[in-house]
């Protein structure tokens, strides 16, 4: 297993994107500088919910993982070398596991740290509202990388579906209906913000409990790491 994630995250960290998610991560520290720099009448409260809820937890994050988990095993699949892995007398779950731990671990954890970053500079140097952050960004992450590594293996278009996911499911649908937060993990991630410190994200309204949120997200890394499981199981692989 320990190859298996050490070779992932070498691929990951070898392609173009890196640059891209570097950029990415960036914007929520720099808006952070911004903030002390600009004249605005904006609280760091709802400045640090504002960049919390609406670019890292609605697109950062999970633009960022779904770059890394559907390709997580693209090199495999594209240079056909992904049957030298299941000949080997592995179970499925030894080789699922490991891509998902090395998506969150190259993905994850960078934009974990910059909204963690971020939320202490425009809290002048408050920690547990920036550790919250963090936490809660990670446990999103780890349930977008198990959809987002599943469908890479069940589709060739896990790009463009991921996509449409992210803007139309979880920005637009989740954002504004009420009744399906229950099935979104932008939900689920602010719900885990907000439950291990409640001073954060006090001005966003219809929350899910945080015992909810972990639920939640608990379900959808099991469930979709089991259908990842399953897929690889069932391909026909060349």
């Amino acid at each position: 297993m320990t190859a298996i994630f050490v070779l992932t995250v070498r691929q990951l960290t070898g392609s173009r994107r890196v640059w891209l998610v570097l950029a990415l991560v960036a914007l929520p520290v720099l808006a952070a500088l911004l903030f002390h720099v600009g004249d605005t009448t904006t609280t760091s409260a709802r400045f640090a919910d504002e960049i919390t809820t609406t670019l890292v937890a609605s697109a950062i994050l999970p633009l960022v993982i779904l770059l890394f988990a559907t390709s997580a095993f693209g090199n495999e699949v594209g240079e056909r070398t992904l049957g030298y892995l299941t000949l080997k007398p592995f179970a499925r779950w030894r080789i699922v596991v490991p891509k998902l731990a090395a998506t969150l671990a190259v993905g994850g954890i960078p934009v974990a740290a910059s909204g963690l970053l971020a939320v202490a500079v425009i809290e002048n140097g408050g920690i547990g509202g920036a550790l919250a952050t963090g936490v809660g960004l990670l446990v999103g992450g780890a349930a977008y990388a198990a959809i987002f590594t599943w469908a890479g293996l069940a589709t060739r278009h896990a790009l463009l579906l991921g996509l449409v996911y992210v803007f139309v499911w979880e920005a637009t649908l989740a954002g504004y209906l009420d009744g399906i937060r229950f099935l979104s993990v932008r939900r689920y991630t602010l719900g885990v913000i907000q439950g291990l410190d409640d001073e954060r994200l006090r001005t966003i309204e219809h929350m899910l409990g945080a015992g909810a949120a972990v639920v939640g997200a608990a379900v959808v890394v099991i469930a979709f790491t089991l259908l990842g499981v399953r897929k690889l199981r069932r391909m026909d692989v060349p």
